[in-house]
């Protein structure tokens, strides 16, 4: 505390915790958790990356995998060569379907 005019007892502001701007809550709950003080960050800043890498680390391996959308379908087997042959197939059909209602004598061209 300081003394100010006329007797006055002023308060110190607490500076604001940088560790709270700067790293996740489930991180600063992992340093509660290790007995990790914030005074002890003070005296030592470089500590803090050491201990955020100690927790990423301990973080992945409790990381529940993301599933690929490879593992989600199950294992087709496809004959490569009989999906391209039935493409091929398809494509005929509608070429022909087009070439045919091209062609067609019913059809009216004439308008009115």
């Amino acid at each position: 505390m300081k003394h100010g005019k006329g007797g006055t007892v002023m308060r110190m502001r607490r500076q604001p915790d940088e560790t709270g701007d700067r790293f996740s809550p489930e991180f600063l709950e992992w340093l509660k958790e290790k007995n990790i003080t914030k005074k002890r960050l003070k005296k030592d800043p470089t500590a803090l990356d050491l201990y955020h890498r100690e927790w990423m680390k301990t973080r992945k391996k409790n990381k529940p995998r993301k599933l690929s959308i490879f593992n989600m379908i199950p294992n087709l087997n496809i004959d490569l060569g009989t999906v391209i042959n039935n493409v091929r197939i398809a494509s005929e059909l509608l070429s022909t379907f087009q070439e045919t209602k091209e062609k067609n004598p019913f059809k009216n061209n004439e308008t009115g």
